[in-house]
């Protein structure tokens, strides 16, 4: 995808300041452009590039407010994918924005304009009355990319019999995306590894999202004709668990997904290794005409607590978001992180089981996402 330099776009603009930071005023030096308070998008008064006709009335006019929405990972590096640029502060005056430096001015109607064009902006934008006084210049510089970035590439693994993900294909400075159909919502992918284990998640869908928020079209990966001792039906002894004994130390992330109905539970073992805890545990998929599972986790290796609720380290009923609250036990919904709930000896190194189960005859399909992180 085409980029461009920023050092090109300062060396352009010569003494204007980058968007997010403060420029110079115009040769009456009276005024600094305030933020504009909306997305964290600053403006800058003109610097002495200016010409001195640009902005000089018989009677002074306040001047607009001109910001846009940053759409960057950082709301300062003036990248956006949005070409909407808003005035506002008008008090009733009418407006007037020029996109190539002061020579040609456009007539604004309402509060707002679009930009169009990928590459370096530079806008100008004044207050204007019926007599054809004007206000002080307000400039914003910034870079508009509204170009898609190219799919993602995922490559498959097996190690330790898990299936592993390779992601690979970023654009610089660009992060990445999975999540298991059309109706989930988009989870953020760790470094440039995804890792699974199970039987109920049958395709990871891929995307990633460019410095100026702009996503890939999607990458679908088939779990199922994927191959390999990766995908299993989870244990259903407790005193046998599946085990991750060999989980590799370089795995930050890792999808436990399976499927469940009365009759059929799954235990599995996930050994955190040494200098490693449990930073995230969250429910992120699940299928099922029956909205409320249960699950447990036992400190470990096995799953002897039974139905002693005292010797599990958490429990409860978990599922989608509408899910309704049932009695005393708890409630997880999707997405909540339950390793929260979790005191630093139970996230630490060392083997937790966890059991999964589904009460009702309903099939339930379900992914749990771990992630793990190094501890001092």
């Amino acid at each position: 995808m085409n980029k461009w330099f920023r050092g090109l776009l300062i060396a352009s603009l010569l003494l204007l300041g980058a968007c997010g930071g403060g420029g110079e005023t115009s040769d009456t030096g009276s005024n600094r452009a305030a933020s504009s308070g909306q997305n964290n998008a600053a403006q800058t008064s003109p610097s002495q590039s200016v010409p001195d006709n640009a902005s000089g009335s018989a009677k002074s006019l306040p001047k607009p407010t001109l910001s846009f929405s940053d759409t960057g990972f950082s709301l300062s590096d003036g990248l956006t994918k949005d070409g909407r640029w808003t005035v506002s502060g008008l008090n009733g005056l009418g407006w007037e924005y020029s996109l190539d430096m002061g020579q040609n001015w456009i007539p604004g109607s309402g509060n707002f304009f679009v930009v169009q064009g990928d590459g370096p902006k530079m806008i100008w934008v004044r207050t204007r009355d019926d007599q054809g006084n004007t206000s002080e210049i307000v400039t914003v510089t910034c870079t508009l990319d509204t170009t898609a970035p190219a799919p993602i590439e995922a490559q498959s693994a097996q190690e330790a019999g898990l299936r592993r993900l390779d992601v690979k294909g970023l654009e610089s400075q660009a992060t990445w995306a999975y999540r298991f159909d059309e109706r989930d919502d988009w989870l953020e992918g760790a470094g440039s590894q995804l890792w699974l284990l199970g039987n109920g998640a049958t395709r990871v869908f891929t995307r990633q999202i460019d410095a100026a928020g702009n996503p890939s079209a999607t990458t679908v990966f088939d779990l199922s004709q994927a191959g390999g001792n990766d995908w299993v039906e989870f244990s259903a002894n407790p005193m046998a668990p599946t085990s991750l004994a060999q989980m590799p130390a370089s795995a930050e992330v890792l999808i436990l997904h399976g499927n469940v109905r009365e009759g059929d539970v799954d235990y599995v073992r996930i050994d955190i290794p040494a200098n490693k805890s449990l930073a995230s545990f969250k429910l992120v998929h699940y299928r099922s005409e029956d909205k409320i599972a249960f699950f447990a986790l036992q400190r470990g290796q096995v799953f002897d607590a039974g139905n002693d609720i005292s010797r599990m380290m958490v429990y409860g009923h978990l599922g989608p978001t509408d899910m309704p609250v049932q009695g005393s036990v708890p409630v997880f919904k999707l997405g909540q992180n339950i390793a929260t709930s979790l005191s630093a000896a139970q996230r630490s190194a060392g083997s937790i089981v966890l059991w999964m189960q589904q009460t009702g005859s309903q099939s339930t399909d379900y992914a749990f996402e771990i992630r793990l992180r190094s501890s001092p």
